[in-house]
């Protein structure tokens, strides 16, 4: 009976050990501090194509930046002018630009904020073209 708990217990462990290290420190674009963060649908992509990609510096034209999807792997869909929400963990003010090389409507995102509809901003839906990080 002794040998048979103690089997149980050591397959248990062993089953546990491999799923923690089977599991990442933090979700795949769950936007963790340092990033801003771009999403393809509104609302962060809350029920549709988990499409992400975290930012960290300037890129003044995202014609070619490619999404992530929901397992990390890098898709072969462009996020020039398919941003729909936004995410600032950066720990400074992003100024979102609608043309390539930041001149057009732009919209501040101020750090610390999520902006789950970009629609409703001067930048509008769908036509992020460039971002200029800690303006």
């Amino acid at each position: 009976m002794r040998k048979i708990i103690s089997m149980a217990l050591v397959t248990a462990a062993a089953g546990t050990a491999l799923t923690f290290a089977a599991t990442p420190a933090f979700a795949v674009g769950s936007c963790a501090s340092g990033n801003f963060c771009l999403f393809e649908n509104n609302d962060f992509n809350r029920g549709n194509t988990n499409h992400w990609l975290d930012l960290r510096s300037d890129d003044f034209d995202l014609r070619n930046n490619y999404w992530y999807d929901g397992s990390g792997g890098q898709t072969n869909d462009s996020i020039d002018n398919e941003t729909s929400s936004v995410k600032n963990r950066r720990g400074c003010d992003v100024m979102l630009w609608q043309d390539v090389g930041g001149t057009g409507a732009h919209t501040k995102s101020i750090s610390g904020t999520d902006d789950g509809f970009l629609e409703n901003n001067a930048i509008g839906d769908n036509r992020l073209s460039a971002v200029d990080v800690c303006v």
